[in-house]
């Protein structure tokens, strides 16, 4: 029985197959989208208003993983985390031990599209970013 090398031009190709695979796989990192002030611009729970005064909804989002939020009075401010596959978490300060979560359905540039879930009725804030 003869064995013959496998031939460079095989290898390559192989090669170059595996790692489009395996990139391929990966999520884009959309944290540096995320980076800036956000004011709130729609506020629906389920398909109606919310009857909330969406514009009254701040975030700001630092390149040091810290946020402050702000709506209607009540402010908090912690570190945040972004998840691959869109999930955002908060932690506020001062309470390390619980951790908030929220879909960001949609990120660009310029348009944040939040969706929660608070007991139960889904909720959908649209954000836009403040130049």
């Amino acid at each position: 029985m003869c064995f013959r090398p496998v031939s460079n031009h095989w290898s390559l190709i192989t090669f170059t197959l595996l790692f489009l695979i395996m990139t391929s796989c990966q999520s884009e990192d959309k944290t540096p989208l995320l980076i800036g002030t956000w004011k709130g611009v729609s506020w629906k729970v389920g398909d109606k208003n919310s009857g909330r005064n969406a514009s009254n909804a701040r975030f700001q989002f630092n390149a040091d993983d810290t946020y402050t939020a702000a709506f209607e009075g009540s402010k908090e401010k912690g570190t945040f985390r972004l998840r691959g596959d869109g999930k955002l978490f908060t932690t506020a300060e001062g309470n390390t031990k619980i951790e908030k979560a929220v879909q960001l359905a949609k990120i660009t540039t310029d348009t944040l599209v939040m969706k929660m879930n608070r007991v139960g009725d889904r909720e959908e804030l649209i954000l836009v970013k403040v130049k």
